[in-house]
């Protein structure tokens, strides 16, 4: 395992605020010729308010690249790439990866920009909300972030289908906070009922429509951080496996954000040939 993975370089992560359309008004300064504006922009930026521009940035992300599966459908599998074919795939050819890579992207891009991340892998709900007392929790098969800013951890998603988080969610039982209006996401700590020690608590991302409906939990996650070799591994059995939802069916999901490109108002939603909005 390589003791420093490889970065992103400046022209790489210019390249991503385009795609993202952040500061498409920024243009560069001086005589360079190889001027970065749309990076020199979110730089300064962070300097001034970074959890303002992380969920700029993440909101769009959300609204620009396209969550879901249909590199398996084209490919057969979608196994994991190295760190710069996968800024060439989901920037150049504009393609969504199954599941791995957008997450590992935007962290890369983030980390790049303000520092290390912590890479985590949670274990998806398997609610069945016929029978709430079936549920349960499936093999690790998703991917999230947790970013530190001013000594307050924040867990961060950039792909979850219907219920992805819209913003950065404090690492803090019980504090709610808007999904995609109406609806709300809020974390709580618990032990999961198939724990054998039931001393353990992980973190459970929930999510509701509206402030008086029901929560249902998404998934589970502790503050573990997992390496690149561990996503190549899981991700193995995710794009391959047939009791995994992500080679039965294509589902593809894409935020919706208002004028500004700021705040998310809904979500378009390709489950198969149904198309949701």
């Amino acid at each position: 395992m390589p003791t420093n993975p490889p970065s992103l370089n400046p022209d790489q992560l210019e390249l991503y605020l385009q795609r993202v359309k952040y500061a498409d008004h920024a243009t560069p300064t001086g005589t360079n010729a190889h001027a970065n504006p749309r990076l020199d922009q979110l730089r300064n930026s962070v300097k001034q308010d970074p959890l303002a521009t992380l969920t700029e940035l993440q909101r769009r992300h959300l609204g620009s690249i396209t969550w879901g599966n249909t590199a398996l459908g084209k490919y057969g599998s979608a196994l994991l790439d190295p760190p710069f074919d996968l800024h060439s795939s989901c920037l150049c050819l504009r393609e969504t990866r199954c599941p791995w890579p957008r997450w590992i992207l935007h962290g890369k891009y983030q980390s790049a920009i303000r520092g290390p991340m912590l890479p985590g892998i949670p274990g998806v709900s398997d609610r069945r909300p016929r029978d709430p007392a079936d549920e349960g929790y499936i093999s690790l098969s998703h991917m999230n972030l947790i970013v530190t800013i001013a000594g307050q951890k924040y867990m961060i998603d950039v792909g979850f289908g219907r219920n992805t988080p819209t913003s950065p969610l404090p690492l803090q039982e019980h504090i709610t906070a808007t999904l995609i209006s109406p609806g709300e996401m809020s974390l709580t700590k618990e032990p999961l009922a198939e724990f054998v020690g039931q001393t353990q608590r992980v973190w459970v991302y929930r999510a509701r429509n509206d402030p008086q409906s029901p929560w249902h939990p998404q998934y589970s996650f502790s503050e573990v951080e997992f390496l690149l070799e561990d996503f190549a591994m899981i991700n193995f059995f995710t794009s391959k496996s047939r009791s995994i939802l992500f080679t039965q069916k294509l589902a593809c999901t894409r935020v919706i954000l208002d004028d500004e490109g700021l705040e998310p108002i809904g979500i378009y939603i390709l489950a198969g040939r149904e198309l949701r909005g």
